[in-house]
């Protein structure tokens, strides 16, 4: 028995990206969440970026998005802490840059096959020069079988 995988579900690309923040005068522009303490998704202890705060350092750069996994900060790593650890490592930034390594997901589409763009098979229409035809052959007949008429 040969099993396939679910179309249904989508296969996710992962990209890292390295971002330098600048800090505004409120920190760096973005809530996190998540930690070993609290884990955002089942299994997953990872530090996520919650909110873009707006008018912020992070909103005005437009490069980190809601949903991105912090992996590193300022060269500290993120991965496997707690909360309130990684909440710390943002505050005690003593420069006014921040380096983030992160990590984001793409949905992957799966490539599916070309489709016939034909009317004749989009949606069951005729193509307009089919019916043109049928009503010209409609015609020549009634216009044939008129002159038969006549001269009998």
């Amino acid at each position: 028995m040969v099993t396939r995988g679910r179309t249904d579900i989508p296969r996710l690309k992962t990209e890292s990206h390295i971002i330098v923040l600048k800090r505004g005068s409120t920190g760096f522009g973005f809530n996190i969440l998540g930690g070993v303490d609290k884990p955002c998704y089942p299994g997953n202890f990872g530090i996520y970026v919650a909110k873009i705060r707006e008018n912020e350092s992070a909103a005005l750069d437009g490069r980190l998005r809601e949903g991105d996994k912090i992996l590193e900060a300022g060269g500290v790593s993120l991965v496997n802490v707690q909360h309130e650890e990684a909440a710390e490592i943002f505050r005690n930034v003593t420069n006014n840059e921040l380096v983030l390594l992160i990590e984001r997901q793409y949905s992957v589409k799966k490539p599916q096959k070309p489709q016939h763009r034909s009317r004749t098979f989009n949606k069951g229409r005729l193509p307009w020069i089919v019916l043109a035809t049928s009503v010209m052959t409609v015609a020549i007949v009634i216009g044939a079988l008129k002159l038969t008429a006549v001269k009998k």
